[in-house]
């Protein structure tokens, strides 16, 4: 052991030398390649540092810690290299060298799909794909007609009474149309079972009569009520004066307007029903309301749905209030397009304000509280609620 050196300043394989290299993986210190090499030997150590070990906040920001970010992404960029080498000198083609992607990837489309995502590039329909697996992907069976050359889009129409309800529109059906084949029963619904031949039911020791035995008088009836049986004889001659009255009969007179008037019908029809609004739901908004755009009802789905955002497949409510009258939690895009602008305008002048306030004398913005610990984002939303208060009382 070397004189006037402590025990920390040796190697710790050999405790001789001082050691001179420090492990990159378990920070162990070795004197030379021997001492490392017998390190690694007896403790089982790879020797490669390892890039997921924690790290302390403060040694970030160091040479050290910059060093250690700078060599594990050049041995990435030193792995890829070397397999790409590797791949060329087998002979072996990697992504996007003649072969398709996906189906190296192991990707297989459903069929279908294809045509329906090149249709809706066309349409100009932005469709927002949520994971596999969610209840909203698994609802929408959205496809492609190829017979019509159409999509058949799934749709989620909100009613009136808030009730949600599934169903399906080609996108060159009219809105009012669609909603309207929703409400009517579907024909497996209306079809009705083929009516069988009732069996007859006879009771036991009853011997069936024949029909025209049936209709004839019995000779003990006869018997029993003679007037009766003139009677059955008798010919029924019905006169158009048993059915009438001369209230009935007379013509009405020309002279007299009251008789010229129509009869009113027994029945007065019921008032029709107010006409709904259509409205498609703008989704992924920053506000706690729910964005409709209005629609209108002879617009087919695909006019509507042009440069539209949908998640999965489109939200339709059929509401009776118009646009100007929402109900409590909704608004029409464009008071939330206002409503952002409006925002904006309410940052930047927040911004000037700050800037402002960090050219005054003393310090700034944190002058402002006299102990330098006033936070910006306090600063900013106090602002922000006075500006929004002054532009509501300017409505």
């Amino acid at each position: 052991m070397s004189e006037g050196l402590l025990l920390t300043e040796l190697c710790t394989i050999c405790h001789i030398k001082p050691y001179k290299y420090c492990c990159p993986r378990c920070s162990a210190r070795t004197c030379s390649l021997p001492c490392f090499q017998r390190h690694k030997q007896w403790a089982s150590c790879t020797g490669i540092r390892d890039p997921a070990a924690y790290v302390k906040r403060s040694d970030l920001a160091t040479p050290k810690g910059i060093d250690h970010d700078y060599n594990y992404l050049t041995s990435i960029e030193r792995q890829l290299d070397s397999a790409e080498r590797d791949c060329a000198s087998r002979g072996i083609l990697l992504f996007g060298e003649g072969q398709n992607d996906a189906k190296m990837k192991g990707y297989n489309p459903v069929k279908g799909e294809v045509s329906l995502e090149n249709a809706i590039k066309r349409c100009r329909v932005v469709v927002d794909r949520a994971p596999k697996g969610m209840s909203r992907q698994r609802q929408n069976t959205t496809y492609w007609d190829k017979k019509r050359k159409r999509i058949v889009w799934t749709i989620e129409w909100v009613h009136k009474n808030g009730r949600r309800e599934l169903g399906t529109c080609p996108e060159n059906q009219a809105i009012e149309a669609a909603y309207a084949d929703l409400a009517e029963p579907k024909p497996r619904d209306t079809m009705k079972e083929v009516e069988r031949p009732q069996k007859k039911h006879k009771p036991n020791g009853e011997v069936p009569r024949p029909p025209s035995l049936a209709t004839k008088p019995r000779s003990e009836d006869l018997l029993r009520s003679p007037s009766a049986a003139q009677a059955s004889e008798r010919p029924s001659v019905t006169t158009s004066a048993d059915h009438s009255s001369p209230a009935d009969t007379a013509k009405p007179d020309p002279s007299d307007p009251d008789k010229l008037r129509p009869l009113a019908p027994e029945h007065p029809t019921q008032p029709s029903s107010p006409p709904l609004h259509f409205y498609l739901l703008l989704p992924s908004t920053p506000t706690s309301y729910r964005v409709l755009i209005p629609l209108s009802p002879s617009d087919t789905l695909s006019t509507a749905l042009t440069d539209r955002l949908v998640l999965e497949f489109p939200t339709i409510y059929a509401l009776k209030q118009p646009r100007d009258r929402l109900p409590t939690g909704f608004m029409t895009e464009e008071e939330y397009l206002r409503g952002i602008a409006e925002k904006g305008h309410i940052n930047r002048h927040v911004d000037g304000l700050l800037n402002v306030a960090d050219g005054w004398e003393g310090g700034g913005a944190g002058h402002i509280g006299g102990g330098g610990g006033l936070d910006e984002s306090a600063v900013r939303d106090v602002l922000k609620k006075d500006l929004v208060r002054e532009v509501d009382a300017t409505k």
